[in-house]
């Protein structure tokens, strides 16, 4: 594994933690308070009909935020996304719907007020088992990472398809997925 250096943006991202100052001067305090429901910044989405992908997630973006990175994760019925891994952390919390995550190699069932952890390079996908959208709130440590390693913590997902169509779920190997990665 590469060896990474301390990096400005984390000598930064520390002295303000130690501070106890918040970064952003005059902050309005209502900024810092959104409906889920109202969504967010489009961040990226993807539909393949063969795999069963559908899914878009959205940025909750927020004045001053240094390390978290809240996102909205959407998936109709029946739908999931992408088997993937990446460098940053993550908490789902499920607002809407039901459905399951796979984390590693075990699929935990999701319902409305449930919390899931899924730690840094696990690979991991949700699945919508119900009738109506599955919305989960994902929030990651995106910034830290980021700020820690650079360029090389943009998220590792599913490029292409695997030619194996015997393949655990036709998506990619553990192996294909590692050395196939789209930056996000």
């Amino acid at each position: 594994m590469k060896e990474f250096t301390i990096k400005e943006e984390l000598i930064s991202l520390a002295k303000v933690a130690a501070s106890r100052v918040s970064p952003v001067e005059n902050a309005v305090p209502s900024e810092c308070v959104r409906s889920a429901s109202s969504g967010g910044t489009a961040m990226y989405s993807n539909h393949n009909e063969r795999l069963n992908i559908e899914f878009n997630v959205e940025r909750l973006d927020f004045p001053g935020i240094q390390t978290m990175d809240p996102r909205l994760l959407r998936i109709p019925p029946g739908r999931n996304n992408e088997r993937h891994r990446h460098a940053h952390e993550s908490l789902f919390v499920v607002l809407e719907g039901q459905g399951n995550v796979l984390i590693g190699d075990t699929r935990v069932p999701l319902k409305k007020g449930d919390v899931a952890f899924v730690p840094r390079w696990l690979f991991h996908q949700t699945t919508n088992t119900g009738d109506g959208d599955l919305v989960i709130i994902a929030i990651t440590d995106f910034g830290f990472t980021f700020a820690v390693m650079g360029e090389e913590a943009h998220q590792a997902r599913l490029g292409t398809i695997s030619k194996d169509s015997t393949k655990k779920n036709d998506i990619m190997s553990e192996e294909d997925s590692i050395n196939k990665e789209n930056i996000i």
